[in-house]
């Protein structure tokens, strides 16, 4: 089942040149519905499993791989609530060293983006500091270990994170998704059937459909 398969119609008025009766109507997909995930099983630890998006594989890609389908892609990205495809999905190899051209050019790609701690533990193994956490260059750690007071600083304490080692972990991260478990497809298409369809309303003419607000267009006089 495509995405767009079940969306409802909505009846609106058409504007073209030389129509002017009200019962000329134009039918168009209503995509201010959208599908989503339903509580219950969004709430299911057991519901999903953790998956790695490896290469270039979009979301048809990894719902044939998973579900038998790729019209399913969908539901790939419902899961993780992914919205916008291209912001919120990894870019492939191509589309990310244009990026990085575009962004940084050749010369700025291996230039400091910004200093993370190490992990620091004291002679008895107790943490002193987190690794990953993003600091300023001149950030020291001051430390007393058996009565005497020590100092950390530059390599000892902090390593240095390129422009380029930034965007690829950043891309990178966006590999680690969840994926719906296959026997949950079936409960899944069915809610998105049901949110499809309309209620009885002012405007409902069946489940299927119903007419739009009745829109003028403006034009100066």
């Amino acid at each position: 089942m495509a995405y767009f398969d079940d969306f409802p119609d909505l009846l609106l008025p058409s504007f073209a040149q030389g129509r002017n009766s009200n019962n000329d109507v134009v039918r168009v997909k209503n995509l201010f519905k959208r599908a989503k995930i339903r509580n219950d099983v969004l709430n299911t630890p057991f519901a999903f499993d953790e998956f790695t998006i490896v290469g270039d594989a979009r979301p048809d890609n990894i719902a044939n791989e998973m579900y038998n389908s790729p019209f399913l892609d969908w539901v790939v990205l419902i899961s993780n609530n992914i919205i916008n495809v291209r912001d919120e999905w990894p870019m492939t190899q191509s589309d990310f060293q244009n990026y990085l051209i575009d962004k940084y050019g050749t010369v700025l790609l291996n230039e400091i983006h910004h200093y993370e701690t190490l992990k620091i533990n004291d002679p008895n193994g107790s943490l002193l500091l987190e690794e990953g956490l993003k600091v300023d260059e001149n950030f020291t750690l001051k430390y007393s270990y058996e009565g005497e007071y020590k100092t950390l600083s530059g390599s000892n304490l902090l390593k240095s994170v390129t422009n380029y080692e930034y965007e690829v972990e950043k891309n990178d991260d966006k590999r680690n998704i969840f994926l719906l478990k296959s026997n949950y497809i079936s409960t899944i298409i069915s809610d998105m059937r049901e949110i499809m369809t309309y209620t009885d309303s002012s405007q409902f003419i069946d489940k299927r459909t119903k007419k739009g607000s009745n829109l003028r267009i403006l034009t100066p006089r």
